[in-house]
């Protein structure tokens, strides 16, 4: 993984925790928190699929031959 892919991995992670965390807190505050869990469940599971996509599908592992 070069520098790049690094530092994009990183921003993917933190935004989605960040974001949808601080979005879910905020509906909690305005008296909407399914709303809320909705929006951090979207929003988190958007990023796990990102980066299961991204970064985990593509590795290929395989065992030695024999």
């Amino acid at each position: 993984m070069d520098r790049r892919d690094a530092l994009l991995l990183g921003l993917l992670l933190a935004a989605g925790v960040i974001v949808p965390g601080v979005l879910d807190y905020l509906l909690h505050q305005a008296g909407q928190p399914a709303l809320g869990s909705a929006v951090w469940l979207a929003g988190f599971g958007t990023m796990v699929l990102l980066v299961w996509y991204g970064w985990i599908r593509p590795l290929d592992f395989q065992g030695p031959d024999k």
